[in-house]
């Protein structure tokens, strides 16, 4: 059995490279949960990507500070991050109701930690085909967006950033992001192509009684509210309540 086991093993491994995976925590890796060990190579983002996922060790969070990364990790976010050092059963079992990718203990092997990252990993190739936020869905396969039941009309770039900040519902993503994410730019150019993008995206929006759901930020990036901020003011809302401001959560340090 344990020999059929280590073939298959063995022919996955030879598939392909290994992931990438970004440290989502503060403070260094710890050595037991270090995936360099393993071959994966280290992103340095601070928030799950096509091209790796988050791991988060949870050693030590308070309720405040689970507050703050329920805040940080939206709902689609989460699916794509593996959460370590949770001790308790009931306390993974809740992280995993609410959206997580995985959630392990500490006691756990590096060998099955990459095998459980791989999991996660594989689920990145995975998009679901609808979101909806509020009276708000979008259609992957058809790329398309409707307020209710009104369609949008919109051209593949607008879809696509209107895709983009959906990752991030209650966050403010950064110019530097949607230029990276959605015009596969390295730079921001000089023209103002994304404001000129966003303000038909708004428009559509308004034509169908969702005026608003787009804003923007003092820093030069944009936000994509919740259904019910327009009256609340900026904030991020979990299955808890509204628990922090938006962008909030623990500050990343080095990686060594």
């Amino acid at each position: 059995m344990m020999a059929s086991l280590d073939t298959a093993k063995n022919a996955d491994q030879r598939k392909g490279a290994k992931h990438g995976f970004c440290w989502l925590a503060s403070g260094d890796i710890p050595k037991e949960l270090d995936l360099r060990r393993s071959g994966w190579k280290l992103v340095d983002r601070d928030r799950p990507s096509e091209e790796c996922i988050g791991i988060f060790h949870a050693v030590g969070l308070d309720n405040m500070g689970w507050m703050h990364i329920l805040a940080s990790f939206g709902v689609e976010m989460r699916r794509h991050v593996l959460v370590t050092g949770v001790e308790l059963a009931h306390e993974r079992a809740t992280l995993l109701q609410i959206g997580f990718g995985d959630v392990v203990s500490s006691d756990i092997s590096l060998e099955e930690l990459e095998a459980r990252a791989s999991r996660v990993a594989e689920a990145l190739q995975w998009l679901p085909r609808h979101r909806k936020i509020g009276a708000l869905s979008l259609d992957l396969l058809a790329r398309e967006a409707f307020g209710g039941d009104k369609p949008l009309n919109l051209n593949p770039r607008e879809f696509a950033l209107l895709w983009r900040l959906a990752d991030s519902v209650g966050q403010t993503v950064s110019k530097q992001s949607l230029i990276q994410d959605v015009w596969r730019m390295g730079f921001v150019p000089e023209t103002n192509s994304i404001a000129v993008h966003m303000s038909r995206l708004r428009r559509k929006l308004s034509f169908v009684g969702l005026s608003g759901m787009i804003e923007t930020s003092s820093p030069g990036g944009y936000r994509l509210t919740l259904p019910d901020e327009q009256e609340e003011g900026p904030g991020v809302r979990s299955q808890y309540g509204k628990v922090a401001p938006a962008g909030s959560g623990q500050a990343r340090a080095s990686k060594h």
